[in-house]
């Protein structure tokens, strides 16, 4: 069967990217071999970066450069001024919070931030504070970066897409045929017995980590890095809260949250307690992220809370030195695109610069009339949206004094 594009990976850059071809008339098709978004999308935090984060050494650096426009873009999206419309999405918060250590390097890193960038901090009063900064000694700011549910947003994906997603076997569910030259003739994918021939225009890899092991299997050697992450979770009687706390020029932690299936409130902690965790034991991170919270928010009683750790992966384009990539990363190579989009922030920037590359480099041209994609595979199997972090984590710890101890019961999940 014939089709313009061949997406494989179902996180928000593969599922973004379908959205956009297929609205613009292309017939594409997502391949998925686990879950819609498993891996680097479902734990990734929901912030939408406008940049302020890489600008607080006073200039705009080039991240700050490449990502300060994509706060807008996505608002539109959720509000259904902009496709694809997001707006049964669930937006935790519209707006984090920015507070500062009382370190003369962190004010004045915050102030040269602002500098050309689209979402701007705003000074909080002490009157006008979250109740969980009321004693913060530095300034605090809001700042107009909208947080999301990575899961809603890849549930609304999938809706729009639905007939447009295929699941295959996690093990050899997708052969390659290539020609002498290296272009990907077809593909083959297979679900649970069953197989299906797609012959691609284009075949676009947005398997974040897995699309290393997609190069491979495509005679490609295409250069990649990972830079490790162990996140840590809270849960317990919290705040809903969103926010970044600034040491100078860094982030010292990065705080978001939602409403889990127990009813209680969980935040993921991530910054430099996530980065610094990955040559950590989870008990001895778990110790340190305790600390950190206590000296950045004397109010909270960690004692009462629960913790847990997790560890992701963000695969990345190979930089020189180990470096972050400042925009998404697409390469070529015949009718083969490889994308790593380096945040979830950048999925619609990613999405862009594939459909670029399709019709101004490659000259493929859409075959349908926009919108009206036909439901070429009705009883193939769909992949399920990944379940969020805080809900396959398995140990959590409490901590008493300096003590971490094993909590063993773990509260059923209630109905749905």
């Amino acid at each position: 069967m014939d089709v313009d594009i061949l997406i494989i990976g179902g996180g928000i850059a593969g599922l973004w990217t379908l959205d956009q071809l297929r609205q613009r008339g292309y017939r594409a098709v997502l391949v998925e071999n686990r879950e819609l978004g498993y891996g680097q999308t479902i734990t990734s935090q929901g912030i939408i970066h406008g940049g302020l984060k890489y600008s607080l050494r006073g200039v705009l650096t080039a991240s700050a450069n490449e990502i300060r426009e994509m706060p807008i873009i996505w608002r539109d999206c959720l509000s259904g001024q902009r496709e694809p419309n997001l707006s049964s999405a669930t937006v935790r918060s519209h707006c984090c919070y920015l507070w500062q250590t009382d370190s003369l390097a962190s004010q004045a890193g915050m102030w040269g931030a602002s500098i050309q960038l689209r979402v701007k901090p705003e000074t909080i009063s002490v009157s006008h504070r979250p109740e969980l900064l009321k004693q913060s000694p530095g300034n605090v700011y809001r700042l107009d970066e909208q947080v999301i549910s990575p899961s809603s947003v890849l549930q609304c994906l999938k809706k729009r897409n639905q007939d447009a997603l295929l699941l295959c076997d996690q093990k050899q569910g997708i052969e390659f045929s290539r020609s002498q030259q290296g272009t990907i003739n077809s593909v083959n994918v297979r679900c649970q017995g069953d197989e299906l021939h797609l012959v691609p225009g284009c075949v676009v890899m947005t398997a974040g980590i897995g699309n290393q092991q997609l190069n491979e299997a495509a005679g490609l050697r295409q250069p990649m890095q990972r830079r490790p992450l162990q996140m840590v979770l809270v849960r317990g009687e919290l705040e809903m809260f969103q926010g970044h706390c600034v040491d100078g020029a860094k982030t010292r932690m990065t705080i978001t949250s939602e409403v889990i299936s127990t009813g209680e409130v969980v935040w993921q902690l991530g910054g430099q307690v996530a980065e610094l965790g990955v040559s950590m034991s989870a008990e001895d991170l778990i110790q340190h992220a305790a600390k950190e919270l206590k000296a950045i928010l004397p109010e909270l009683n960690v004692e009462s809370l629960k913790f847990a750790t997790y560890q992701v992966d963000r695969a990345e384009k190979k930089i020189s030195l180990g470096l972050r990539p400042d925009s998404p990363q697409v390469l070529k190579y015949k009718n083969i695109l490889t994308c790593w989009p380096t945040k979830l922030a950048f999925a619609p920037r990613a999405a862009e610069m594939i459909e670029e590359i399709i019709t101004n480099q490659m000259h493929i041209n859409p075959s349908v009339i926009p919108g009206e994609n036909e439901n070429l595979w009705k009883d193939w199997p769909v992949p399920n949206v990944a379940e969020s972090p805080w809900e396959t984590v398995e140990n959590w710890y409490q901590i008493s004094g300096e003590t971490v101890s094993f909590v063993p019961a773990r509260p059923a999940k209630q109905a749905a």
